[in-house]
């Protein structure tokens, strides 16, 4: 598997981690510790999120055994970013500005620039 698959699949891994993080959090009852311990464990959710953390975390430990850590873990990130903001837009999860899509449209161009060089 070349570098950037395993940079795309950690990447995708993290959207998906996030996005299931949220659910767990939407679904646990956070009165007190035993209640959220109990939640946490009996969460579809959650489990669900371990095996998304599991796949971004061999991904990573993949793609940074044959590509810089530096690059490896700014492209996971920002595509991640850029990623979850599309989907959260789809979702109607949140709404983006033209400031942040040009935030985002300059973290693609930076890392693109990074990997070029």
């Amino acid at each position: 598997m070349t570098h950037w698959t395993l940079i795309l699949i950690a990447a995708g891994a993290n959207i998906l981690l996030n996005l299931s993080l949220r659910q767990t959090g939407r679904s646990i009852n956070t009165e007190s510790l035993g209640s959220i311990v109990t939640g946490l464990i009996i969460s579809p959710w959650a489990w669900i999120s371990c095996l998304f953390a599991g796949v971004l975390l061999t991904a990573f430990v993949a793609a940074i055994r044959v590509y810089s850590l530096s690059l490896t873990y700014a492209a996971v990130t920002a595509i991640a970013m850029v990623g979850l903001t599309a989907v959260s837009v789809a979702l109607q999860i949140e709404t983006i500005s033209a400031t942040r899509a040009i935030g985002l449209a300059l973290i693609v161009t930076g890392i693109l620039v990074s990997a070029m060089s």
